[in-house]
């Protein structure tokens, strides 16, 4: 019998899967995990799924043991890709979801070639667990490509210029332990290239996009620094054609819980007939059980929009009616939006532009409720630190109760916490 979901359940489970709660788990791909992760697994549980290659069970390790590198790695492996766009936003989004993390933990994950930043899908920017970011990039990327060269038309870039580029990039990052933006660049410019301003970005975009480098070990400046993608990630996995797509559909549902087919396409950057044959492939595996959702009367869902696929494992503790956390900060570009193209069970959908205002890409960092967003925060710009927050119309927000909650990222990013305050909303 298909079990039915109600906006609650679906709720939980996403909270659950996305590592929000206190119960939560990060799992590690079978054969992926390092000695540390291995000596802490749990004895439940019967391995890989020999179809997909995602562990379950035995692979399944609790965010907050091992060293601090181990636990942010365990978490990249569950969310097997969080929005890295913003670099200060992506490290909280690791370390919120691995409880006593630092953001050296992070930069040390990156420095054990654990995880890197790259571009994996839809054209945007992401941390991915090293060994993953071949095969991704293997099965999405016929969907960015293609618009490569009317960009560079765009940008006045001929395929003979983009060709030199590429060619003096990489045997720069090949002279270095790792090269940063400014550096490349001064390599063009030393190799008697003229270039213009607006180039740079495509041509690290296309560097990393191609799999030739990717942004690995951390440089002076606290950021990753361009490396030989070959060189710098020592295990990659090898994936390709449907057992790709499946092993994307069923990582990206352990990460997020209940999701659509379409919250799956957008996600990926695939299209909607692809995103299908993963989730069918995942599901004649095993690895993905089918849900039907209700409605808010508890009436189903008709038609497709009402198919949720879910990871069995997670299914199982639908009836585990365990409270979620009175209150969350995430940051900005976090999966809990980002994840879903269905988003309204986390948010109201009439505050969208209150979490994107003017629709420009650019999400808020979010004060969470029981799950759901109900204002938006920010970091206040003085020496004393602080947090400001401002809550949606009808929202009541304790500043009192967020105030452990600041003092936990403060401790994370190495700041003074401050104070919290509430604006009018």
């Amino acid at each position: 019998m298909t079990e039915q979901l109600t906006p609650d359940d679906v709720l939980r489970l996403r909270m659950r899967a996305l590592g929000l709660t206190a119960d939560s788990w990060a799992a590690v791909p079978a054969g992926q995990a390092g000695p540390a992760e291995q000596a802490g697994a749990t004895e439940a549980g019967s391995g890989t799924n020999e179809s997909t290659g995602t562990g379950t069970g035995t692979d399944r390790v609790c965010a907050d043991r091992g060293t601090g590198a181990e636990r942010i790695t365990a978490v990249a492996r569950r969310m097997l890709a969080v929005q890295g766009q913003d670099w200060r936003s992506s490290r909280w989004a690791l370390g919120v979801r691995a409880p006593g993390s630092r953001v050296d933990d992070v930069l040390e994950a990156f420095a054990q070639r654990r995880i890197v930043r790259s571009w994996p899908m839809r054209g945007t920017v992401h941390v991915v667990p090293a060994e993953d970011i071949g095969w991704m990039q293997a099965a999405t990327n016929h969907r960015v490509l293609a618009g490569a060269p009317k960009r560079r038309e765009f940008l006045g870039m001929s395929d003979a210029a983009l060709d030199r580029l590429v060619e003096t990039s990489l045997a720069a990052i090949d002279a270095t332990p790792g090269l940063d933006r400014d550096a490349l660049a001064a390599a063009w410019t030393d190799a008697g290239i003229e270039w213009q301003s607006a180039w740079r970005y495509h041509v690290v975009w296309w560097l990393c996009q191609n799999g030739l480098a990717t942004f690995g070990p951390i440089g002076a400046g606290g950021e990753p620094q361009l490396v030989r993608a070959e060189g710098w990630i020592e295990t990659p996995r090898q994936l390709d054609g449907d057992a790709a797509l499946a092993e994307l559909a069923t990582r990206y549902a352990i990460g997020r819980g209940p999701v659509r087919d379409k919250d799956f396409a957008w996600w990926t950057g695939l299209t909607v007939r692809e995103a299908r044959v993963g989730i069918e492939a995942a599901a004649e595996a095993g690895a993905l059980v089918r849900a039907e959702a209700l409605d808010a009367a508890g009436d189903p869902v008709r038609g497709v929009a009402g198919a949720l696929w879910v990871d069995p494992e997670l299914l199982g503790s639908v009836s585990d009616r365990g409270d979620l956390p009175e209150w969350s900060l995430l940051t900005a570009f976090d999966e809990h939006l980002l994840g879903y193209t269905e988003r309204a069970v986390q948010l109201d959908p009439e505050h969208f532009d209150r979490i994107v205002p003017g629709r420009n890409g650019m999400f808020l960092a979010t004060v969470v409720h029981r799950g759901r967003v109900v204002g938006t925060w920010k970091r206040a710009r003085t020496k004393h630190g602080g947090l400001e927050v401002t809550p949606f119309p009808g929202s009541r927000i304790d500043a009192a109760a967020l105030a452990p909650l600041n003092t936990v990222a403060a401790e994370f990013h190495g700041v003074p916490p401050g104070e919290v305050t509430v604006a009018q909303a």
